[in-house]
């Protein structure tokens, strides 16, 4: 092996549950100590597998999860992928297995600077696990990934940054409220009558957390004419490695939509050209609460929508209508982009959807302290409590964080009362997880105390533990 190789991957393993439970099975180094062998498999497979995700299920193509996990006993970080293997002897037709690539964990921004091609190697390893016939055959395919991964490192100029950089554009128009959204975001009330048109790029620097794996910078972009045509001239600068778009449209500007939709594509083109597909969040902003049902904004709507699904096909994409009047539809939209650059946010809804099932919840929102959600899950039957839920959340930050200043919360929960029935709660819970503290909603249909709820939380804080200290 090159230095290079020596310095990066330090073990892949594949692991699977069978009779014994978690089993390491086949692994690089052969001299890998047992004990680490048995602690990989079981923490990544136990973290990932529970009794709602696959045992009464017919299919495995829709079970399948990567993350980053820290192994601070080994002092080393994986990346995992959790899949399942079609197997008609097995509890559910299914046994669970992960392939797992880890490094040192000073070296774990290599997993995020490079998330895109070693998901699509371990993807197709896995993939071919799945069909394989015998433990020969997944000896060679383990070892073909090991092979790539080293060709890999091989080929990268500088491997190993101190930290992951991450870069988020917001673009639009001129007063289409690109600015006032983030200062919106904050709480920021009293700079959005002070702000002024954004004149060329304005850059700030994002934190989520106060110890994080990146270093996150915000390029807003100016919306004037000149501006707009100068960041598409140097697209190379503007808009290369570029993690998450935000792109800004003021509903409330009629005689400009022909010119927001031609700005959208010619975005869209240049993206194309510099073979960058990031996540893109679309603001329809200035949706403000007194013109929801104006006939005229619908208008506006249904045009801008119908344009930008016809144009964003190669893009994943979402559209959120926002306002600075609506605090809540800021938070929605700047979480839900967040969430995208988080490797974890698979495994994080997968803890939900765990809880969920074990406290009998209908939905469930995870948010930091202030007041961003990290995570959410609800289930189908239970969408249109789903709207008023999220809604919700912020007020009961507040009211929480209000009794608390006051000293009337003599406990680190409130329950509702008196939505639509009696059985019907939501509950908002505040869980600290080593510095971080963090927030957890869930709507029951038929609340049963809130010792059920504290029965699960030992086994949920644990594995959040593990992956909030990888989250972004």
């Amino acid at each position: 092996m090159s230095g290079i190789e020596k310095q990066i991957i330090k073990s892949v393993i594949l692991s699977l549950f069978d009779e014994d439970g978690p089993t390491p099975k086949i692994y690089w180094p052969q001299d890998i100590e047992e004990s680490a062998r048995l602690l990989i498999a079981m923490k990544t497979i136990s973290l990932l597998m529970g009794d709602a995700v696959y045992q009464n299920g017919t299919e495995i193509d829709g079970v399948n999860y990567f993350g980053i996990l820290p192994f601070p006993d080994l002092k080393m970080n994986g990346l995992t992928y959790f899949f399942l293997i079609s197997d008609p002897k097995a509890r559910g037709n299914a046994t669970a297995a992960t392939i797992t690539v880890l490094i040192d964990e000073n070296n774990r921004v290599f997993f995020y600077e490079n998330m895109k091609y070693l998901r699509m190697i371990i993807d197709k390893a896995a993939s071919r696990v799945q069909t394989s016939k015998s433990f020969d055959e997944n000896k060679q395919i383990m070892e073909d990934l090991r092979q790539e991964l080293f060709e890999f490192t091989n080929e990268l100029k500088d491997p190993l940054s101190i930290k992951r950089q991450l870069k988020i554009l917001f673009v639009g128009l001129d007063r289409a409220g690109k600015t006032s959204f983030l200062h919106g975001v904050k709480k920021r009330y009293s700079e959005i009558i002070k702000i002024l048109p954004t004149k060329g790029v304005v850059r700030t620097e994002e934190k989520l957390f106060e110890e994080q794996n990146s270093q996150i910078s915000i390029w807003d972009l100016g919306g004037q004419q000149k501006y707009r045509e100068k960041f598409l001239e140097q697209g190379k600068i503007y808009l290369y490695n570029v993690d998450l778009l935000f792109y800004f449209i003021d509903i409330q500007d009629s005689k400009r939509i022909k010119e927001v939709i031609d700005l959208f594509k010619k975005i869209l083109n240049s993206l194309k050209e510099l073979d960058e597909f990031p996540p893109i969040v679309i603001c329809v902003n200035k949706f403000d609460p007194d013109l929801k049902k104006s006939k005229e904004i619908r208008k506006n709507l249904k045009i801008l929508e119908e344009e930008i699904i016809k144009c964003s096909s190669d893009f994943f994409f979402k559209i959120f209508h926002t306002s600075v009047f609506d605090h809540w539809s800021l938070i929605s939209a700047y979480s839900y982009g967040l969430s995208q650059l988080s490797p974890n946010r698979e495994l994080f809804e997968n803890q939900l959807k765990f809880l969920a099932n074990k406290t009998k919840s209908d939905a469930l929102l995870l948010l930091n302290d202030n007041g961003i959600i990290l995570s959410n899950y609800s289930n189908e039957k239970s969408k249109i409590s789903e709207k008023v839920f999220e809604i919700s959340a912020p007020h009961f930050q507040t009211l929480y964080k209000t009794f608390k200043e006051f000293k009337l919360l003599k406990q680190d929960f409130i329950v509702s009362s008196g939505i639509t029935d009696e059985e019907r709660k939501i509950i908002f819970k505040k869980i600290d997880i080593d510095k971080h503290n963090l927030y957890l909603l869930l709507f029951m249909e038929k609340f049963e105390g809130i010792e059920k709820i504290e029965k699960q939380l030992p086994k949920f804080t644990k594995n959040v533990k593990e992956l909030i200290q990888t989250y972004i």
